[in-house]
């Protein structure tokens, strides 16, 4: 393993956004999805058309989707843990490129 000092700026500074991230804020994988649905009162709302509306973050777990409730007042803490993760893996991938060239330039020491 390379000593930081061996690293190219830029490498350093993505891994040092990248730790920094994982390391200062939550992240979570998955997607937002909107759903509307009936609750089966017949004496409530849905029932004339006008259907619950209920945001659910979605991830599949070894090929299976999942879905899980997420209360309105943690929709944003939620969308931005969700862009977090998005933000942590472009970093990776830039990381990953990084050193893809060195590798492809014979660079090992």
């Amino acid at each position: 393993m390379k000593h930081r000092s061996y690293l190219t700026p830029k490498q350093r500074q993505a891994r040092s956004k990248l730790a920094k991230l994982v390391h200062e804020q939550e992240f979570v994988r998955g997607t937002l999805i909107t759903m509307s649905r009936v609750c089966g009162n017949p004496n409530c709302r849905c029932a004339r058309g006008e259907k619950h509306v209920s945001l659910y973050l979605s991830r599949s777990k070894e090929g299976r989707p999942t879905l899980l409730f997420i209360p309105k007042k943690y929709e944003q803490m939620v969308k931005g843990w969700i862009e977090n993760y998005h933000r942590i893996k472009e970093l990776m991938e830039e990381v990953s490129l990084e050193l893809w060239d060195g590798i492809k330039q014979r660079r090992f020491d």
